[in-house]
């Protein structure tokens, strides 16, 4: 099993809530995709104040499980995907992909 972690950023709040709702269209046929665990969606919660939060404006954080690396590559180059890239391009300004292994 892997977690993959992408962090995309964008410039304004119009754009962030373009992408967001990218991701909210694409997320049910990516669940359904063979190998996905979970596909979920996460923004700063930037009513709360706390000492420990870092505080992103316009950012999106994408947790994601996959079976193995096969199954997200699939998805990485399935129709969902392209369609996702190509109604977000030139609307994001930064995207930070982690693909991580859990040791504990």
């Amino acid at each position: 099993m892997i977690t993959v972690i992408a962090e995309i950023t964008c410039a304004s709040e119009q754009d962030f809530k373009s992408v967001l709702e990218s991701f909210k269209k694409i997320r049910p046929d990516v669940l359904q995709e063979t190998g996905c665990h979970a596909y979920d969606i996460h923004v700063d919660q930037l009513h709360i104040e706390s000492a420990m939060q870092s505080k992103v404006p316009f950012s999106i954080l994408m947790y994601e499980k996959w079976q193995n690396l096969q199954d997200l590559e699939v998805h990485m180059n399935s129709t969902s995907m392209q369609a996702h890239r190509q109604a977000i391009d030139g609307i994001h300004t930064d995207v930070k992909v982690r693909i991580l292994e859990q040791i504990l």
